[in-house]
């Protein structure tokens, strides 16, 4: 009996060790991702993550990376950065991620960017555009989305070649995403001989924009350059129908996503911004196979810029993850190894292309200028430029009386 019993249990240690062993082979390899999941910006941190989960789908559904599956560890900014430092310290020294992923939010990225590159811990930075993100000479930060001089450098083109603005005035979210941009088009508008009339601000969550309507409404300007997040964008155009204010207002392409035009519908007619947005790059193999893939995963969803960027920066760091070889359990070396492997990063994602340059900005995307336009009374963005890309032409702003589409 008692000879049976040892047969039984030595059986059982045999089988636990089996099974233990490709458990442990199988041991996750952990990613922060960093964003506003919480407070006003979620719905856009919600479509980076919808991304992001496509990308894990496809990454684990292969295998993961040398057997050993990718897990997402979210830490939330709300935008901001106090916030955004917590838990991204928490990520770092608490969860042990290998990788800091995702980010929205300039001055939340400014700040967390600079604790992983202390850690030795690459930061993939996904969304926020700010330039100081990348140009401070930090060994392991990159970002694979377009700083806000490339974002606005089809634009700028445009200004200078096309609608030529005698007078100019801002509208901007008082953020280093918004002075930023503030920065280069105010030097665009030097450059074309435009004069500024005035700068007005707003804070993430404001609410009651009609104040700075009304006096832009007085100064009367050809464009007003207005960076706003999604919903502080959708809140200011309805405004401005109320004060029956018409300008051409000129953003980012970021403000022009599926909740956007929900929040707003015709209202959002002409506004413009610069965008790489899938759905506009249907010719492009790769980005039609990410648009199917999406709408296969999310029905009746559209996939949008912020929901690109998030794919895009989980496979670029999954892409570097496997080039750095096996990991060897030691977590600084295997930082330091992925960082490398980063720098050679050269792959086509929805986007477009992604390389990085000596300061780990992507180099290699150019952004169109896109229009908001009605079909059938439902807003779309349009291309409009560069001239070998637009879709459709341009269109002058009409007074609200003119509109067929309310």
């Amino acid at each position: 009996m008692k000879k049976t019993y040892l047969a039984i249990l030595a059986l059982a240690l045999c089988l636990g060790m089996m099974l233990a062993g490709p458990a442990a082979a199988a041991e996750p390899i952990k990613i922060g991702i960093l964003g506003p999941f919480t407070g006003s910006l979620a719905h856009n941190a919600g479509e980076m993550k919808k991304g992001m989960l496509l990308a894990l789908d496809k990454i684990n559904g292969a295998g993961g990376i040398n057997g050993r599956p990718l897990e997402l560890i979210y830490g939330d900014s709300s935008c901001k950065p106090a916030n955004g430092v917590a838990a991204v310290k928490k990520l770092l020294t608490r969860n042990d991620v290998l990788v800091v992923g995702g980010g929205y939010c300039s001055s939340v990225n400014i700040a967390t960017s600079a604790i992983a590159d202390q850690e030795k811990t690459p930061n993939v930075v996904a969304i926020a555009i700010s330039p100081t993100v990348t140009n401070r000479g930090l060994k392991y930060v990159f970002r694979t989305s377009p700083n806000s001089p490339m974002f606005l450098m089809g634009m700028n083109n445009w200004l200078a070649e096309v609608k030529k603005p005698k007078t100019v005035a801002f509208f901007m979210e008082n953020s280093d995403y918004g002075r930023d941009g503030q920065k280069i088009w105010e030097a665009q508008s030097k450059k074309i001989g435009s004069k500024v009339l005035g700068s007005f601000y707003f804070e993430i969550g404001d609410t009651d924009f009609t104040t700075q309507i009304s006096k832009l409404k007085k100064l009367n300007p050809d464009v007003v350059f207005n960076i706003a997040s999604t919903t502080e964008a959708a809140l200011i155009q309805k405004q401005a129908k109320e004060l029956g204010y018409v300008t051409q207002w000129i953003g980012v392409g970021g403000q022009f996503t599926q909740a956007y035009f929900k929040m707003t519908g015709a209202i959002s007619e002409f506004a413009m911004g610069s965008s790489l947005e899938p759905t506009k790059a249907m010719k492009d193999p790769v980005t039609a196979a990410f648009v199917k893939a999406y709408m296969k995963k999310y029905p009746g969803s559209r996939p949008g810029i912020f929901s690109s960027q998030g794919y895009d920066n989980l496979m670029v760091i999954a892409d570097a993850i496997k080039r750095a070889g096996k990991l060897s359990g030691d977590l600084a070396k295997d930082r330091t190894a992925v960082r490398d492997a980063l720098k050679t990063t050269d792959l086509k994602l929805s986007q477009g292309p992604i390389k990085f340059g000596p300061d780990g900005q992507v180099n290699t995307l150019l952004p169109s200028v896109v229009q908001v336009q009605l079909k059938d009374c439902k807003p779309d963005t349009y291309i409009i430029f560069p001239f070998d890309r637009a879709s459709n032409k341009y269109q002058d702003p009409t007074p609200w009386a003119q509109r067929k589409c309310k």
